[in-house]
Formats: structure tokens, C-alpha cells, sequence
């Protein structure tokens, strides 16, 4: 069965890993802002993950609970300082490569439907339809968004159903982060690694990177001339 669509994960693989240092220079930042202790901070941020990539808790809720269980007071200009260096962030951290850009316009040129999965907070579909990856996606799917993240069968699901195919007529492509290659795979998509730089990520041991035998790739572009050879 030839493959009809291409679905990608987003961080490590159509843009830069999610950097750890970078991240946590942010946060502690907004620490200082709020004047609260940096590790408690931290604390709650880690134990709120799941409530930010299932679209339970909002940027601005996540820090509005911050402060609640610190039974600390803060004010409107405060919350607001916070949330524009979480934006910040997270604007620049949505930047694509040349040469990836590239790759995506010869799949698209050369009729693949193309999706994107990411387990992610509210602020990064805010965020997205400036991206520069926004016009060659056909249809983006936000964990935030559906309530499910990934490696769930529900999430590969809602984007087959978008992109009107079947899980069989798709390739996913990602670095290998939350096991998604596995749920991939699952739910019956042909999934692709993409080798990316795990040197700073807060995820460097992950199992389907770590016992992958599947196919590889280092590039976007590669991918117009292994996709059209799989069978």
C-alpha cells in the first residue's frame, strides 16, 4: 500500500530539541519574579507537566497555581512578566532549519499530506500559525488541544481521522521522545527515527532510541527518496 501521508513530531525533529539549559535558565527567571524559591518552583512545574500537555492547566493558570500552593501573592504585572518570557521561549524555540523547510516543500510538492503530533503546552498552538512550518502542515495535532498525548493510540488516531487516511497509508517520523515511535507503530504507521542531538534534553536515555532497528534518518529531504521506496 503506498504511503499517503507523512506525520511528524515537532521538538527534535522539524525544529531544534527542546533545550534543558535554555529552559531552565527561563525558569529561574520566573522564579525571581514571582519571588519564590527557585527548587520549590521547580518542584511544582515537573508535577504539573501533565496537567499542562493534556490542556488541564494554562500557562497562566500553571503560575496562578504556583503561587496558590506556595500561598504567595502576586500581582497582574508580575504574572504578565512571567508569561512573556514563557512566550519568548517558546517563539524562538519554533524556529526551523532552511533545509528542513526545504524537505517539507518537495514532500508536499510531491503530493504527501503532511501532520505533525506534539505533546506540548497551550502556549505552543498559540504560537504556531507564525511559524514558518505552519504552511506545509495540513494538519497540526496539540496534546494540549485533544486532552491525549502521545504514545496513546487515541492521539495517532484523531490525526489519521483529520488527515482522512489510514494509519497503514502513513509514516511517522520523530527522535524518538516519549515513545512515540512505538505508538507509532501500534496503531500500524510505518515509523522513522530521526537521529537528533540528546546532549540537552531533560529525556537523554529513551528506550525507542536506545533499541531502535528500524529506519533512520539525519535529514528531512531524505525522506522524498526512502518514503517512495517503502512498500
Amino acid at each position: 500500500m503506498p504511503f499517503k501521508a507523512i506525520i511528524f513530531d515537532l521538538y527534535g525533529t522539524l525544529v531544534g530539541n527542546f533545550s534543558r539549559q535554555a529552559y531552565d535558565q527561563v525558569q529561574v527567571q520566573m522564579a525571581e519574579i514571582l519571588n519564590v524559591p527557585y527548587t520549590k518552583f521547580w518542584q511544582i512545574k515537573v508535577e504539573t507537566i501533565k496537567d499542562r500537555s493534556l490542556g488541564n492547566l494554562s500557562a497562566e493558570e500553571n503560575i496562578v497555581e504556583i503561587c496558590r500552593r506556595l500561598n504567595v501573592t502576586v500581582d497582574k504585572t508580575q504574572i504578565e512578566k512571567t508569561l512573556a518570557l514563557n512566550y519568548e521561549f517558546t517563539k524562538n524555540s519554533l524556529v526551523p532549519e532552511p533545509e528542513d523547510l526545504d524537505g517539507l516543500d518537495r514532500l508536499k510538492h510531491s503530493g504527501f499530506l503532511l501532520g505533525l503530533i506534539t505533546n506540548c503546552n497551550s502556549t505552543v498552538p498559540m504560537l504556531f500559525p507564525q511559524s514558518d512550518l505552519a504552511q506545509y502542515i495540513d494538519i497540526p495535532i496539540f496534546s494540549c488541544e485533544e486532552q491525549f498525548k502521545k504514545p496513546a493510540r487515541r492521539i495517532y488516531e484523531i490525526a489519521c481521522k483529520r488527515l482522512n487516511v489510514k494509519p497503514e497509508e502513513c509514516v511517522y517520523v520523530g527522535d524518538g521522545s516519549s515513545e512515540e515511535l512505538t505508538g507509532a507503530a501500534s496503531v500500524g504507521m510505518q515509523p522513522i527515527l530521526k537521529r537528533a542531538d540528546l546532549s540537552d534534553v531533560y529525556d537523554p536515555h529513551r528506550s525507542d532510541v536506545e533499541n531502535w532497528q528500524g529506519l533512520v534518518i539525519d535529514e528531512i529531504s531524505e525522506l522524498c527518496n526512502i518514503v517512495p521506496e517503502l512498500v
